[in-house]
């Protein structure tokens, strides 16, 4: 149950409440549509505040991260149970729930935070414990991590007791928002009403598997992968068509007609090659030789003796006969030594081109040889012929492997389909035998809202169908006549009392259950009358039924002589007149 509702804002509205019914007031007197604000009374503000202090997101288009509450705390004091806590948190550092009653409530999850020092849960560990607390979710390390991805969690349960019209909470009574998938609300809806809920939860690891199957499928068919994957019926004769290449192949090599001297001809002029490659590198080398022995033979020239006289009488001395003829000796001894050298690597030179012309004819005789070998196996199985036979077939080989790997692929995913199909009949036989076992409480929530439906419309049928689906859990409620507004907000407050009534049955629950103003929008004032009364009797003692409402709507309904419905009006009311009316004390866009 919720006991209050306060904030640091210096205007604010404080709220308190007590079990049983509890109606919020606005008076409504500004007809100015200029002057409007959202907050202008603060009615599903009310209910905002409660869902933001119970873990919603607050992400940067939130109403407390807007500039005007930025910086402002929100506080709210609960009754969970046998246990009162009271809690704090704002936009300014949403992660943060600071405990400021009751933090025995929260064990080894509770931290201080310094300067100042201030004890706080992470809000993910709020929303956790909530959710073990007020409706016995499993802890995650009770679950393995397929199930964890599809659990019901504490927020797709406890938006059930507090929609919101801005979440679009009014649009069906199946689906607490618009924006609630599938599996949340087949999930959540199973555990309220105790079913098995685990079934839901694989049926939407079906629908996942089944989302990447289609992508898959449609990229691999005409798509990206198209020619990676395929499909089967695209890959079969490609397949098949592989194959008889390959075998015709095959047997063209096994009947490849060879001589019985092929193999040593085939060998001879493998060896001639050799030799030739090997006769090549050698010619290269000599040739390079006799370039070297060529310069060289050109660079040998004595010394002249005009050369050393020009330098003697460019010093200014004058050379005396005595070593000029010493000079001619030594000059003679040097062009022994010259010629002696020109005559060695003369030889030299011969010799390597002696080497160079017995190396080419060998090369040209080699390369006949080899030529009339080749011409005398042209036409009976040449060597180039077996290899390049040998190469084709390896190629129509690999291609073949390929294929197959893309036509198993191909088969593995369009089997993935029927093996979906087989998966969907197992789980829907699983959830019929669930029914089954769980009928009594079946029969209880359909007589229950049966019942809602009567006591709402005096000359209206309804009914509330639960059924197994190829999809899952399906829930219907429907109230016949006109399907307008009204009667599908009746659908929704039917919903919520059979949810609330439910989950209070085990023993858990969040003791309140919260309806806006706008529930009541387009419905007829004796069935808006009825749900209230409806709610009282829900609440009881032990719960709380909240409402918010205008003032003159309020004024416009009939009740019972013996019931005074304004002892269930809150002390605190809200109007729209002046600045400081709205529960924020102040106005802001």
């Amino acid at each position: 149950m919720i006991i209050s509702i306060n904030s640091s804002l210096e205007n604010f509205k404080s709220l308190s409440f007590k079990p049983g019914l509890n109606i919020l007031l606005a008076d409504t007197t500004d007809k100015d549509a200029n002057r409007k604000t959202r907050n202008s009374a603060g009615k599903t503000s009310f209910i905002l505040i409660v869902d933001f202090l119970l873990g919603a997101n607050c992400d940067p288009k939130s109403l407390f991260r807007s500039e005007a509450l930025l910086t402002e705390c929100f506080r709210a004091k609960f009754k969970f149970g046998n246990q009162i806590i009271e809690v704090e948190r704002s936009g300014r550092d949403p992660s943060k729930i600071f405990v400021l009653l009751g933090d025995d409530m929260f064990g080894e999850n509770i931290r201080t935070q310094s300067n100042p020092s201030r004890k706080f849960v992470s809000n993910d560990d709020w929303k956790r414990i909530l959710g073990q607390k007020l409706f016995g979710l499993p802890s995650e390390t009770a679950q393995n991590d397929r199930i964890r991805k599809y659990a019901p969690s504490f927020r797709s349960m406890v938006k059930y007791f507090l929609r919101l019209e801005s979440d679009g909470g009014f649009q069906n009574p199946i689906k607490n928002s618009n924006n609630q998938q599938q599996y949340s609300w087949q999930t959540s809806l199973s555990y309220l009403l105790r079913l098995e809920w685990r079934v839901s939860g694989e049926f939407q690891a079906i629908r996942d598997k089944e989302k990447t199957h289609k992508s898959l499928k449609k990229i691999a068919n005409g798509g990206a992968l198209d020619d990676v994957v395929g499909s089967v019926a695209k890959l079969r004769p490609k397949l098949v068509v592989s194959e008889q290449d390959v075998r015709e192949k095959r047997e063209e090599i096994e009947n490849f007609e060879v001589l019985e001297s092929y193999r040593n001809l085939s060998e001879e002029a493998a060896g001639y090659q050799r030799s030739m490659q090997e006769s090549s590198r050698t010619l290269i080398s000599l040739k390079e030789t006799l370039q070297f022995i060529e310069k060289a033979l050109n660079s040998e020239k004595p010394a002249s003796q005009m050369d050393v006289r020009l330098m003697y009488e460019a010093s200014g001395i004058e050379l005396p006969k005595l070593a000029l003829r010493r000079f001619e000796e030594v000059k003679a001894f040097q062009s022994s030594i010259v010629e002696n050298r020109k005559l060695h690597l003369q030889s030299e030179l011969d010799q390597t081109r002696r080497k160079i012309s017995s190396i080419e004819d060998q090369l040209a005789s080699t390369g006949e040889e080899r030529k009339r070998i080749l011409r005398s196996l042209e036409g009976k199985g040449a060597f180039e012929d077996l290899v390049e036979m040998q190469r084709d077939l390896a190629k129509l080989e690999a291609e073949y492997a390929i294929l197959k790997k893309r036509y198993a692929a191909a088969e593995v995913l369009e089997s993935e389909e029927a093996k979906f199909k087989v998966d969907r009949i197992e789980l829907k036989r699983r959830l019929l035998a669930d029914h089954n076992t769980h009928c009594e409480k079946l029969r209880l929530a359909i007589i229950r809202i049966a019942g809602l439906i009567a006591a709402l419309y005096e000359n209206r049928n309804g009914s509330f169908e639960v059924s197994a689906t190829d999809n899952g859990p399906n829930f219907e409620i429907t109230i016949d006549g006109d399907r307008g507004t009204g009667i599908r907000n009746m659908e929704v407050f039917c919903m919520d009392v059979a949810l609330f009534e439910s989950v209070r049955n085990f023993g858990q629950g969040t003791g309140f259950l919260i309806h806006d103003s706008h529930l009541f929008d387009g419905v007829d004032n004796r069935q808006v009358a009825s749900a209230i009364r409806i709610g009282q009797a829900m609440a009881g003692e032990s719960g709380q039924y909240i409402v918010t409402m205008n003032s003159d709507i309020l004024d416009s309904l009939t009740f019972p002589e013996d019931q005074n419905i304004r002892k269930y009006v809150l002390e605190t009311r809200l109007s729209d007149e002046g600045e400081t009316g709205g529960l924020f004390g102040k106005r802001f866009d």
